[in-house]
């Protein structure tokens, strides 16, 4: 797959280029993925008046209102202050999702975001799909400030423990083959998306690239990058990542 302009959200690029857009239906595009007037005034209402609320009182009234700008969202979900929601129509939360304070929820294009039940978000963490899908599956737990990000595929087992400052990105392969041409308007390359099997540990500030599989319980360590496969219930650690042991003897 071969995007015309790496670097950016060119689906973003064409709304703003777009003049038969009107501003207000430009930015109907971003918020909620429709130039629908009435979606966009049922969003704007509910981000208004809802998402800053604290205490209590803000988780209850976030858990009545969220649901009419999602595309899903089961029973126990938890919203916290300040949460940002672009696409809501393309993210749908299972039941007990909790997404703490500050994080992003961005579904642009052809998007999707699913996160099933039981998944903890911890706060300022950014998860964002572009012409791709995002999966996260039942009891994983990712850490504060991390980005998950994809225009093609990411995929997050069950039970999976992501720590702080993560990075799992699956895109941005940026084409260079032309000297001659700004490497922004070369494309990009799609080397398969990510995916991290049940029961893994990323740990803090680990890195993982596009095209990378992390095995079922299997432990990334801290600072690591992973730019090629790790295979289950093995430790990988280093820039790049490599097998250190599995669990339990060394190799």
């Amino acid at each position: 797959m071969t995007n015309s302009e790496p670097g950016r959200d060119t689906r973003v690029h064409e709304i703003f280029a777009d003049e038969r857009l009107s501003p207000l239906k430009r930015y109907a595009l971003l918020a909620v993925g429709t130039p629908n007037l009435g979606s966009l005034i049922l969003y704007e209402l509910v981000v208004l008046l809802c998402s800053w609320i604290p205490g209590a009182a803000g988780y209850a009234i976030r858990r009545m209102t969220y649901r009419w700008i999602l595309g899903g969202m089961g029973s126990g979900v938890t919203v916290g202050r300040n949460v940002v929601i672009r696409g809501g129509r393309k993210i749908k939360l299972g039941d007990g999702v909790f997404v703490d304070d500050h994080c992003v929820l961005d579904a642009r294009g052809e998007a999707d975001i699913t996160i099933e039940k039981g998944v903890l978000v911890a706060r300022n963490t950014v998860i964002r799909a572009r012409d791709g899908s995002i999966l996260i599956r039942d009891g994983s737990d990712i850490g504060c400030n991390c980005i998950i990000g994809t225009d093609s595929r990411v995929e997050i087992g069950r039970d999976v423990l992501i720590a702080a400052y993560a990075y799992v990105v699956a895109g941005g392969n940026h084409v260079i083959d032309d000297p001659d041409l700004p490497i922004i308007r070369q494309g990009t390359r799609s080397r398969g998306g990510i995916q991290i099997g049940d029961g893994a540990w990323i740990g803090a500030r680990g890195t993982i690239l596009d095209g990378v599989a992390i095995g079922e319980g299997a432990v990334l360590g801290a600072h690591a990058l992973a730019t090629k496969d790790i295979p289950a219930r093995t430790i990988a650690q280093g820039i790049p990542a490599k097998v250190t042991r599995d669990r339990g003897r060394s190799v």
